[in-house]
C-alpha cells in the first residue's frame, strides 16, 4: 500500500538535538508519513532571540536527522508572540496542498483541550469580564487570559503555564478558527523540561546554547545527534554562531541611543510608554542579562521583552506588522530538501495554494518582494552579530540540497 500521508512539524532547531529527533521518527510514525516536512524559523525566534546558528546550517541538521523538505518561516511571523507565530507557520504548512498532519510537542495533556480551543476562539462574555478584570491588575496577556480560562475549566491553568503547551494550543485555535485540514498528532516532550539547565540525552535547547556559550562542547556532545553535533563545531570554529552577547548589548544601545520616544514608540506591538523603559534601562546594565531584567515586569515579561528589542533591531515597525498579520505568509519559502523533499516540490507547484520560491529576490513586487527586503535586511543584522559574518549572505543563498 503507497502511504500517502505527510506529516508537518514546526520548529526552530536551536540548535537540533536529540528531542528533536525523536519528536520527528515519532511523528512519522504516529502518520505513517511517507514525508516529514518543517517549518523552520528564520534568523530571529519566538523567544526574541538572534538565532544560534543560521537558518541554513539548521536546514542542514533538520535534513540530516529526518527532514524531507525544510520551509521558512519569514522573521515577522518567527519573531512574534505564539499566536502569530502559530498562524504563520499552520498556513505556509496548511497552504503547500501536500501536508495532511500537524504534530507537535507538548509537556502532557491539557485537561479540558477542546473546551479550551472553544472558548479561545469564541471568547464568550465571562471570559471576556475575567481577562480584562486580570489585565487590570497590570500581570501579562498570557497569564490572565490562563486566569480566565482557569474560571471556566478548572484544572486548565497548570498545563497553559508552559511554553510548548501554550504554542499547542495557539496551533490548534489556529485550526479551527480557519477549519484547516490537517490532522493533529501531539508528541509528549521526553527529557527535560523547556527552560531546565540539566544537561543529558535529552537536554533542552536553552541549557545546549547556554553550554555552547561558555565553551563547554564536551558536555553537550550526547545530547544532539552526531551530524547536528559536528555542523555546530563547524560554525563556531568559522565564527558563525551568535555566542557574544556583549555584540547584541551594544547593538540595542546604540539604536535606543539614536531613537527619539517617537521613533520608537511606532516599533511593531509597543505600547503603555515602555520605550521610556528600554532607554532608561540600556546605559545602566551591567550584560544583556542585566538589561532585560531591568525591562521584565509583571506586564511585561522576558519573552515581550526580548520581542520588541529585536523588532527595534530588525526595524518592524506597526504597520508592516499588522499587515503581514492580516494577509499572512505570502509565499513559501524553500530552505532545503532531500530527494524525496524534491519530488514533493514537484507536487507543490501543482497544488501549493501560495507561490513557491528557492531564491530570496525570485519576485520583483507585492507583498512578497516586501516580504523578502525584510529578510535580506534581517539576515544581514544578524550576519553583523557575528565575528564570521558573511556579505549579502541572504541574496546568495540557494536552498540546501542533500540525496
Amino acid at each position: 500500500m503507497v502511504k500517502r500521508n505527510v506529516v508537518g512539524i514546526i520548529a526552530e532547531y536551536n540548535p537540533f538535538h536529540n528531542g528533536h529527533a525523536y519528536h520527528m521518527r515519532k511523528a512519522a510514525e504516529l502518520a505513517g508519513a511517507r514525508a516529514v516536512v518543517v517549518v523552520l524559523s528564520s534568523n530571529f525566534v519566538q523567544r526574541g532571540e538572534p538565532a544560534f546558528q543560521d537558518k541554513w546550517s539548521r536546514t542542514e541538521s533538520a535534513l540530516m536527522g529526518g527532514a524531507d523538505l525544510v520551509l521558512e518561516l519569514p522573521v515577522p511571523f518567527s519573531c512574534h508572540n505564539a499566536g502569530v507565530f502559530a498562524r504563520g507557520a499552520v498556513r505556509i504548512l496548511a497552504s503547500s496542498g501536500i501536508v495532511t498532519h500537524l504534530s507537535f510537542g507538548m509537556e502532557g495533556e491539557i485537561p479540558g483541550q477542546e473546551a479550551i480551543v472553544d472558548i479561545l476562539l469564541h471568547e464568550p462574555p465571562p471570559f471576556k469580564e475575567k481577562l480584562k478584570s486580570s489585565l487590570k491588575k497590570g500581570i501579562s496577556f498570557v497569564e490572565a487570559r490562563a486566569n480566565a480560562v482557569e474560571e471556566l475549566v478548572p484544572g486548565s491553568k497548570m498545563a497553559l503555564s508552559t511554553p510548548n503547551n501554550n504554542l499547542a494550543l495557539a496551533y490548534l485555535l489556529e485550526l479551527k478558527r480557519e477549519n484547516l485540514p490537517l490532522s493533529v498528532l501531539p508528541v509528549r516532550r521526553i527529557g527535560q523540561g523547556f527552560h531546565s539547565a540539566e544537561i543529558g540525552e535529552f537536554a533542552s535547547a536553552s541549557a545546549i546554547r547556554r553550554e555552547l556559550k561558555m565553551g563547554s562542547l564536551h558536555r553537550i556532545r550526547k545530547s544532539m545527534p552526531v551530524s547536528s553535533y559536528d555542523l555546530v563545531l563547524r560554525d563556531l570554529a568559522s565564527g558563525r554562531c551568535t555566542v557574544d552577547d556583549k555584540r547584541l548589548l551594544a547593538a540595542y544601545r546604540i539604536l535606543l541611543a539614536r531613537s527619539t520616544h517617537e521613533e520608537l514608540a511606532g516599533i511593531a506591538e509597543m505600547g503603555e510608554g515602555f520605550e521610556a523603559v528600554l532607554k532608561s534601562a540600556a546605559p545602566q546594565a551591567t550584560d544583556l542579562e542585566d538589561f532585560i531584567s531591568r525591562c521584565v515586569t509583571k506586564r511585561y515579561p522576558r519573552g515581550r521583552v526580548c520581542r520588541h528589542l529585536v523588532h527595534i533591531l530588525i526595524g518592524l515597525d506597526h504597520w508592516t506588522n499588522r499587515c503581514y498579520q492580516r494577509i499572512g505568509p505570502p509565499c513559501i519559502r524553500v530552505l532545503g530538501a532531500n530527494g524525496t523533499g524534491r519530488g514533493l516540490l514537484g507536487e507543490m507547484r501543482e497544488k501549493a495554494k501560495l507561490p513557491v520560491l528557492s531564491r530570496c529576490d525570485e519576485s520583483k513586487k507585492g507583498p512578497v518582494s516586501s516580504l523578502m527586503a525584510i529578510e535580506r535586511k534581517s539576515t544581514d543584522i544578524w550576519e553583523s552579530l557575528l565575528p564570521g559574518m558573511k556579505a549579502n549572505a541572504e541574496k546568495r543563498a540557494v536552498p540546501i540540497l542533500i540525496p
